[in-house]
């Protein structure tokens, strides 16, 4: 995906975090070379997934849920997770007599597919909000809701000067302070247990799987299709700058406003009627579950481990809230 097709994706990310809690390339599922979609070393990129069938006439993603959905990590786990962190970094920083002011950790209503395929996810949706997020979306931040914190607080937290140099805050009032701060201090202690690899709040192969399948669809010919049908449909009613596939209108930067306007509004129902029109969403979502099911069939056993370390991670968080009072968010 290109930039502004990235940015569409962290509108379709339905949490606020304010910490990352850890960061690794996630691996290739089983029987792919990274980056190899399948193929073997020198081989073309298969087109075609094989084993869909009939896609159902589809045009709304309100509730939509993927087979990969069932072994991954809901955004409710993910917001607990940062809660869990944000917790351990207060109790951190109370130990130098400093604290720190998150912004309400949420989890958006609907399902994080709301806009995986282009066309907003209803056409209610696409009448009230245009392209815009109903909630949380970033292009409705404004200065006044950030939270600042002090310079004392970032530099514990960080466990560096805010200098520009990068120079080591070794000690605060007399205590030392851990390395790379009460943030680095954190990660640890919640990534203790988790394996050798492994990211906290985090099922690599289903994530992985997820990724893979939206890239593999958009190279399906039944897909290019009915991109094509959309790209037609849009013209058709006048809307000839988007060339390209359903994602084109929705990254048009002319929609980089707090709020959707009326024109916004008016392309945003032809995006829909058009991928109703030319079945986008049903094609899409057919084509993707059929390479997930075969993905998750060739990666049970460790999809299976996935989820009970989950379960164990999942354990070791909650006593990690309980035990702070929860007073992270």
């Amino acid at each position: 995906m290109n930039a502004p097709r990235r940015l569409l994706a962290v509108f379709a990310t339905v949490a606020t975090l304010t910490l990352a809690v850890g960061c690794s390339s996630d691996p290739a599922p089983e029987g792919e070379a990274r980056g190899g979609g399948g193929a073997a070393a020198g081989q073309a990129e298969p087109r075609a997934v094989p084993g869909v069938g009939k896609a159902e006439k589809k045009a709304d993603t309100t509730g939509l849920v993927l087979p990969i959905d069932a072994y991954d990590v809901s955004m409710g786990q993910m917001v607990k997770t940062q809660l869990a962190q944000n917790a351990l970094v207060s109790d951190c920083l109370a130990r130098y007599g400093l604290t720190i002011t998150y912004p309400k950790a949420t989890v958006n209503q609907g399902s994080p597919h709301a806009r995986r395929y282009g066309p907003p996810e209803s056409l209610a949706a696409a009448q009230k909000y245009g392209f815009h997020m109903a909630q949380g979306d970033p292009r409705s931040f404004t200065n006044d809701m950030m939270v600042r914190h002090s310079q004392e607080v970032v530099e514990v937290l960080k466990g560096m000067k805010d200098d520009g140099a990068g120079t080591p805050v070794t000690s605060f009032r007399g205590q030392s302070v851990p390395k790379e701060g009460c943030a680095g201090e954190a990660r640890r202690k919640l990534a203790q247990g988790t394996g050798e690899g492994k990211r906290v709040g985090h099922a690599d192969t289903a994530a992985a799987i997820k990724a893979r399948s939206f890239e593999i669809a958009k190279n399906d010919p039944r897909v290019i299709a009915v991109e094509k049908k959309w790209v037609a449909c849009m013209a058709d009613r006048g809307y000839t700058n988007y060339k390209q596939d359903s994602f084109d209108a929705a990254a048009d930067t002319r929609w980089n406003t707090p709020k959707a306007t009326s024109e916004e509004i008016a392309v945003a129902v032809a995006s829909w009627t058009c991928g109703k029109k030319g079945n986008v969403v049903g094609t899409w979502v057919a084509v993707e579950t059929a390479y997930q099911n075969e993905q998750i069939d060739k990666n049970a056993e460790t999809l299976k481990d996935d989820q009970k370390r989950l379960v164990e991670e999942n354990k070791r968080i909650d006593a990690i809230i309980a035990g702070t009072g929860g007073a992270a968010s």
